[in-house]
């Protein structure tokens, strides 16, 4: 009988900013390790059941919703009935064959599969992205081997646990910077898979006053995939007398990245270090109902480092936006220095940090096999 694979399994997702960074891991393991293979495991409701199917990756998806923000009475199913019910489901799963470590990225999916690891006796890594952990690694941290950190600045909220300093881990081709000499400066707009309602909405405002003060500049504008935005903002766009191009999404960050001399984003844990390590002078804008404000701690490392100005969606109007906008994208010098600035904060060797921490639980089959 063929001795099956060994595997690691990656467990979480919910939001693109959970899946990249386990799709970085995932490849940079599979590059290393060859004989070692990865699946995953996701809600059926966040983008991981679209997404790792339509790249041919093998996830298991379970039935999970989330509780924070939520009624009391789904946070009673969830907990009593749904979580109970998806934590037998990964246990059954893995009745034939174990994962020799489960990798937790945050997300709902992370919480059944963490707790089924424990009861299986499977190591667990958790994986942090942003500055200020999020709910479900803060309640698995007592029960994880290790916590790797996308912003050594989490570590202080992590009492008694063993953290690394790793970095967040961005896409291969995502490594070299971005920076490049453009005859006309280009405003960068990058709203997620999602897209911003805040700018979507005004940033076309700001860029018409730019343009009736005779600047000239372009945009590229990736609004979201909500039905008719695209047509929306770019109309907007066209009022204002902008040349923009308007995605709803982008496959080819890499290409969105050079296209650019200014990133006006939000702030999520990988939006933050992609720009850092494109070196992209940027301008962020928190979503301001983020759990435990964590987009505004994580753009501040970047606003510390030089990298970067965070406003505050609140209060912010479109004159004050023009205003600091203006100051930037139309200084050379300023730009360089800000490029400088985003490459020194940026996540240094991440992946090779990420795969000393998983080396033990990887290897430790060979060892044992030897």
């Amino acid at each position: 009988m063929k001795k099956k694979q060994a595997y690691m399994c990656v467990a979480g997702g919910g939001t693109g900013g959970h899946i990249m960074p386990a799709l970085a891991l995932a490849d940079a393991v599979r590059e290393t390790y060859s004989d070692i293979n990865v699946e995953f495991i996701g809600t059926d409701y966040g983008l991981e059941a679209t997404m790792l199917p339509e790249r041919g990756e093998k996830v298991h998806l379970l039935k999970m919703r989330a509780v924070q923000g939520k009624s009391w009475l789904q946070k009673l199913i969830v907990y009593f009935v749904a979580l109970p019910m998806a934590v037998l489901q990964v246990c059954w799963l893995w009745r034939k064959q174990r994962p020799i470590v489960v990798v937790g990225v945050g997300g709902y999916a992370s919480v059944a599969s963490v707790l089924a690891a424990i009861i299986c006796r499977i190591p667990v890594v958790l994986y942090e992205q942003n500055a200020i952990p999020g709910m479900v690694n803060r309640r698995l941290a007592r029960w994880c081997q290790v916590m790797m950190l996308g912003f050594k600045q989490a570590e202080q909220f992590l009492a008694r646990v063993r953290c690394v300093d790793t970095g967040n881990i961005v896409a291969k081709n995502l490594s070299e910077p971005a920076l490049k000499k453009h005859a006309e400066p280009c405003l960068l707009i990058l709203g997620g898979s999602q897209g911003a309602r805040f700018l979507n909405q005004e940033i076309p405002k700001v860029c018409a006053l730019l343009a009736q003060e005779g600047h000239v500049f372009n945009v590229v504008h990736q609004c979201g995939r909500a039905e008719g935005m695209v047509e929306q903002v770019s109309q907007a766009y066209e009022q204002a007398n902008v040349r923009a191009e308007v995605l709803g999404f982008c496959a080819d960050m890499p290409g969105f990245y050079h296209r650019g001399d200014v990133l006006m984003a939000r702030s999520g844990a990988m939006t933050v270090s992609e720009a850092a390590m494109q070196g992209l002078a940027s301008v962020f804008i928190p979503y301001p109902y983020a759990a435990d404000d964590h987009q505004f701690y994580n753009a501040q490392v970047m606003m510390e480092g030089g990298a970067a100005l965070v406003m505050r969606e609140e209060g912010l109007s479109t004159e004050i936006l023009a205003t600091q906008l203006k100051q930037l994208l139309f200084d050379k010098t300023k730009l360089r220095s800000m490029h400088q600035a985003a490459r020194a904060v940026a996540p240094v060797d991440a992946t090779a940090k990420q795969l000393d921490v998983l080396k033990p639980y990887l290897c430790k089959r060979k060892n044992s096999e030897g």
